[in-house]
């Protein structure tokens, strides 16, 4: 948008079917509707700025930087953080597990995504509550999120903990998992470690102990 405003022709290779990164496939439209966010990218594409769809950087048959380099001026790299991150905990490879970004990605993108009747989500983020509030539209019956601090330390905005308790969704506080289990190789359950809050961490709020 910048770049075309000063005057520069600008070509954007996003390696996802749709654009928009993030804010297409990782907050749920209930929360960012797609026409407002069609609306920005249309806006951007009649500045003159082309966007290349499905056009991932390296790779068999995709143009590498090497190519990008030949071919413009200039390269920016904004690729985001789209790798999710494990629990490192027996159980999360049954079916019936997914990480939160992987979970929102496919439903955004309109992919077939079911729900059990009773969800778990572990984490206290706006992922952690996006993923919540979006099991709970997909049909489950009850969705609790498990989270290893108290309310207090949750990083989620605090409003958006607030509508996702007067959807219904319920809160399981100062609880860490330490392994899924499974039945017949899909997730049936989830045991945890109670925990306690000790001394402020790194992040400023008062670190979880077993």
């Amino acid at each position: 948008h910048d770049l075309a405003i000063l005057g520069y022709k600008v070509t954007v290779h996003e390696a996802l079917p749709v654009a928009g990164g993030m804010l297409a496939v990782g907050i749920p439209d209930y929360r960012l509707p797609r026409s407002v966010l069609e609306q920005e990218i249309t806006r951007i594409e009649t500045l003159g700025v082309e966007i290349k769809l499905s056009s991932p950087i390296g790779g068999a048959g995709a143009p590498t930087l090497a190519d990008l380099r030949r071919e413009h001026d200039a390269l920016f790299l904004s690729v985001g953080a789209h790798e999710e991150r494990s629990l490192r905990i027996a159980g999360e490879e049954l079916e019936g597990v997914a990480p939160g970004a992987v979970f929102l990605r496919e439903m955004n993108l309109g992919r077939a995504v079911t729900v059990g009747k009773r969800v778990a989500i572990v984490g206290g983020g706006n992922v952690a509550i996006d993923a919540a509030r979006s099991a709970l539209r997909l049909g489950a019956d009850s969705v609790t999120i498990v989270y290893r601090r108290s309310r207090a330390e949750m990083p989620a905005s605090a409003w958006e903990v607030q509508d996702a308790e007067e959807e219904g969704i319920d809160f399981h506080f100062l609880a860490n998992p330490i392994r899924i289990l499974g039945k017949d190789g899909r997730a049936a359950g989830m045991k945890c470690l109670r925990m306690e809050l000790g001394e402020p961490d790194a992040s400023g709020r008062r670190g979880p102990i077993p």
